[in-house]
């Protein structure tokens, strides 16, 4: 097959998404398919590694305000709206800043990358025709990209959602502005030949809206990135890591930080590493419960770095919303973390897909309650003069990224020969 597949982040940016393609790009490629890629440029931390050869990758020339970064001076429109707000008033100039980039970012931030991403589509396939074209988002704007190549070009696309799209759990924008995605989502998508999500319960939202073929092709972990542990030192001291960031309002690790106040005197023993967040965003919350001492706030690392210090950890931290709205949410650390082979400690959705494949696969503990979550902390410091044990290798049955896209390169033979039909 001859494949062209459009995203905003690819390696080496190193963003969570860029994972993701970056790694079905490099499997494609080794089971003998062409592959090119439209990606977005190169910014923010790059030390993702490039594993396809960079002349199959085409980018845009990067300049800061074609992409949805904040211009070095405030805007016109910014510049008003300081004007007509008076002093003081906080709450309503965050509500009025909330609907002008709702607004302004339509359908997301990226929306700067669409003109440069067909110009350099339209090229491409001046050149060069895929059998089909497979766009992964968010961003959003990468689906409206295919979908006008698609239109132009006569070339078959599909639609990767790797996010909801209109009813995505962690939208902070106005009502108004999520009935609109709402839209733009049907007119994107009623285009696409087939569908791909990352979660079962989102196949099953899309099944009842779209009439297509829609496909679940796990996140996963890649073997080859798989880090053997080091040695854990001898001692009473219980590492937790987080590596990631933060949403405030949506992963709250707050409920660790009570639970940790419980343990009296034993807190000296628990130490909570954070690996990507601001200490802005930590600090306050832990000292509210006064254990800003057990915390420690570290920059972002990047990838291959981020994958041993989940290794070396005794437990590793997951957060998700607590609200029913997430239970289809699985966030692609997930599969890292289980590949790490490492207890996970989950706050959020007790009913959630993820939560019942921790339980199902015996791979950490559940809760929201601090003193449940203080009561599993003092059954792992129990353990901890010695090696806390690794998590079965059990755990990863069926996860591999090369077993979900064996299965994901099935599926596009299966559409390419429908529409080839």
């Amino acid at each position: 097959m001859r494949l062209l597949l459009i995203s905003f982040w690819f390696p080496p940016t190193n963003s969570i998404g860029a994972v993701r393609v970056g790694k079905l790009a490099k499997y494609l490629l080794r089971a003998g398919h062409e592959v090119r890629v439209l990606a977005g440029p190169e910014i923010g931390n790059l030390t993702l590694p490039l594993e396809v050869p960079v002349q199959l990758v085409t980018r845009p020339p990067r300049h800061a305000a074609s992409f949805g970064e904040a211009p070095a001076q405030p805007s016109r429109a910014g510049r008003l709206l300081r004007r007509l707000i008076p002093a003081g008033a906080s709450g309503l100039e965050a509500m009025l800043k909330r609907h002008y980039y709702a607004l302004r970012q339509i359908p997301d931030k990226r929306i700067g990358w669409l003109r440069p991403a067909l110009a350099g589509g339209r090229s491409l396939l001046g050149t060069w025709r895929p059998d089909l074209i497979i766009a992964s988002g968010p961003p959003y704007t990468g689906l409206i990209v295919a979908a006008r190549l698609s239109r132009e070009s006569g070339v078959p696309w599909i639609a990767e959602l790797r996010d909801p799209w209109a009813n995505n759990p962690y939208s902070i924008d106005p009502g108004w502005r999520r009935r609109l995605d709402g839209v733009l989502e049907r007119l994107t998508l009623g285009s696409a030949a087939a569908l791909v999500t990352v979660s079962p319960p989102v196949t099953e939202e899309l099944r009842h809206r779209y009439a297509k073929p829609i496909a679940t092709i796990l996140n996963g972990y890649s073997e080859e990135d798989m880090v053997t542990a080091p040695p854990r030192p001898s001692g009473d001291v219980l590492s937790i890591v987080y590596t990631g960031t933060i949403y405030a309002g949506f992963r709250d690790p707050s409920a660790l930080f009570a639970a940790i106040a419980r343990l009296d005197e034993r807190r000296r023993h628990v130490r909570v590493t954070f690996y990507g967040p601001s200490e802005d965003e930590i600090r306050p919350l832990a000292e509210r419960h006064g254990v800003w001492k057990q915390v420690s706030v570290q920059p972002g690392v990047p990838y291959r770095q981020s994958l041993a210090h989940q290794a070396a950890a005794d437990v590793l931290l997951l957060l998700q919303r607590n609200h029913v709205t997430d239970e289809g949410n699985i966030p692609a650390k997930f599969f890292e973390y289980l590949a790490a082979r490492r207890p996970i400690l989950l706050l959020g959705c007790e009913s959630g897909i993820v939560a019942n494949m921790i339980r199902e696969r015996r791979a950490g503990f559940v809760a929201n309650d601090p003193a449940a979550i203080a009561a599993q902390l003092g059954r792992w410091l129990d353990d901890r003069p010695q090696e806390i044990a690794a998590l079965s290798p059990a755990v990863l049955q069926g996860l591999s990224r090369n077993e979900q896209f064996a299965a994901y390169e099935a599926f596009l033979q299966a559409r390419l020969g429908a529409v080839g039909t």
